[in-house]
């Protein structure tokens, strides 16, 4: 009993006397810990400019990076550049989120970002181009036809006769109202205009959808309207006025569908006249 008391205690004082050394080494030890130096915090600007306006999707990017190791560049299209003052073309006017960061060594970043607008300078919104429903041709449709039919005086043909005086007038109407136009041959459509009808204010679209289709089976929403354009009554000039909208688009599609989802609520559904054009004459 007495040896394994003193064997026990045997191993308590090694045990200890180990303890001891080892915070004396550590104490004891020359090596001290150098704090890092913190590098200068990274700045960055940048300009753009358009060198040629006969190519106006090519811009020149300048950037003025200070106290940098890495710079990535992120044009808002999913393409990115490494470069400090890169040039980049896009492929499509339209508006772009231009964003460069830049990192120090020691993960700091600065950002810089803009909304950077790429327009054709040719282009006037308020001109449209040529009709292609009288200049290519095609099949026009409705899945909801007048009550006395198509070649009614108030049948769908009237919707594309290009006369803004005529109209088409749908009774029953349930808010799945199409209309669409077959082209011969494919093409690039990027704007349209509706003409209201002559009476009835409540009777006018208010919610649609202009749609695109290779097939005529699967439709790509192109343009969505959400609020009535014409005013809300049923004389003076908002009857029988046409309405432009323009909206990007660079398929050669041969189906273009109208989708009229509302009205303002009246069970009858009217309008006088449809177009699909080009952006300019």
């Amino acid at each position: 009993m007495k040896s394994n008391i003193k064997r026990l205690l045997g191993i308590c004082s090694l045990l200890l006397l180990i303890v001891v050394l080892t915070v004396k080494c550590k104490k004891s030890g020359n090596d001290e810990v150098v704090p890092e130096v913190e590098e200068p915090k990274p700045l960055v600007t940048f300009d753009y400019a358009i060198p040629n306006p006969a190519k106006y999707q090519e811009v020149q990017f300048t950037a003025v990076p200070k106290n940098y190791k890495s710079l990535l560049w992120q044009f808002g299209d999913d393409s990115t550049s490494v470069e400090v003052s890169p040039k980049h073309v896009y492929r499509f006017p339209g508006i772009y989120r231009v964003i460069l960061t830049i990192r120090n060594g020691q993960g700091y970043s600065a950002t810089k970002e803009i909304n950077l607008k790429i327009v054709d300078p040719n282009f006037d919104p308020t001109k449209y181009g040529e009709n292609y429903m009288v200049t290519v041709g095609g099949t026009f449709s409705v899945n909801l036809e007048a009550g006395a039919g198509a070649d009614s005086p108030e049948g769908s043909k009237k919707l594309v006769d290009q006369d803004v005086k005529t109209k088409f007038l749908q009774a029953g109407f349930d808010g799945t109202q199409r209309c669409t136009f077959e082209l011969k041959t494919p093409q690039v459509v990027g704007a349209y205009t509706l003409t209201s009808g002559n009476d009835a204010a409540d009777r006018d679209p208010r919610y649609w959808i202009l749609q695109g289709s290779l097939d005529g089976i699967q439709y790509i929403d192109l343009h969505t309207v959400t609020s009535c354009p014409w005013e809300n009554t049923d004389t003076g000039a908002s009857r029988n006025q046409t309405k432009l909208f323009h909206f990007d688009n660079y398929i050669a599609y041969k189906f273009y569908r109208l989708y009229i989802k509302s009205n303002r609520g009246s069970r009858v559904f009217q309008l006088s006249e449809w177009t699909i054009n080009k952006k300019q004459p």
